[in-house]
């Protein structure tokens, strides 16, 4: 896969996602099968934020070649990487718990 086409699908999702953490905090943590306290609303949407950021800087960075750029493309497969880590401990955490829905949704995000 061309850098390229990784920044902008990169900066594609992390836009949609953040979009969505960002203007609808109750009803993304609502689909982890999270209680939705304004502690939790207020951090959905400092994530989301966050995402439309890094969404930025890729789109931004998606036709450029060097260093700096690989640095991104590095960057951006850590978090895809953490994320799967993250939300897989925490599906097989609920559902050892009796609760499948926890989490299966951030996994489809992280992909």
């Amino acid at each position: 896969m061309s850098s390229k086409l990784a920044l902008t699908i990169g900066a594609v999702a992390a836009v949609l996602f953040g979009l969505a953490l960002a203007l609808f905090p109750e009803q993304m943590l609502s689909g982890f099968g999270l209680g939705v306290p304004k502690e939790a609303q207020v951090l959905s949407r400092d994530v989301g934020v966050t995402l439309i950021g890094l969404g930025i800087i890729n789109w931004l960075a998606r036709n450029e070649m060097g260093p700096a750029v690989r640095a991104l493309l590095i960057g951006n497969a850590f978090i895809q990487i953490a994320e799967l880590v993250v939300n897989g401990w925490e599906v097989a955490r609920a559902s050892s718990q009796d609760r499948p829905r926890a989490g299966s949704c951030c996994i489809s995000c992280s992909l």
